[in-house]
């Protein structure tokens, strides 16, 4: 799926999300986008996630990446969130694709994701693949 294919999208869709879309880590912008979808629970996605300062980015690989899944109910929503990760474009940093997840429970399940397709810079990997781990340890402590 690319992140034009929006007709025939069959609602809802599970998102999955591991960084700055994930409630708890969501910046103001994403919150508005991210706090009335309803949460379908922890989940894991192969993949390798790097920190590049602001957010975090996940490629396709062999490691395991932590996040949630949300259930997005409507098209218009979905284009907001592609709009947010800045999907499609004459220069794009993430792509929308479908994947497997792999519930708590032990269910893989079918989900979309964002993954990046921008440059990666100075960008570090997180050992563990959870973004909100890394984001804790980043705060400096009172």
């Amino acid at each position: 799926m690319t992140t034009s294919d929006l007709h025939g999208l069959p609602m809802p869709i599970l998102l999955f999300v591991y960084g700055t879309l994930r409630p708890g880590l969501a910046s103001a912008a994403a919150h508005a986008l991210v706090h009335d979808l309803e949460r379908a629970g922890a989940a894991t996605m192969r993949g390798v996630l790097y920190d590049l300062g602001p957010y975090p980015a996940m490629l396709r690989g062999d490691g395991v990446v932590h996040g949630e899944l949300l259930c997005v109910h409507d098209a218009a929503r979905l284009r907001a969130l592609d709009a947010y990760e800045e999907c499609g474009g004459p220069a794009p940093l993430f792509e929308r694709v479908e994947g497997i997840a792999r519930r708590a429970d032990g269910v893989h399940v079918a989900a979309a994701a964002y993954l990046y397709v921008g440059p990666l810079g100075n960008g570090a990997v997180i050992a563990g693949g959870d973004y909100a781990v890394a984001a804790r340890l980043r705060r400096p402590t009172s």
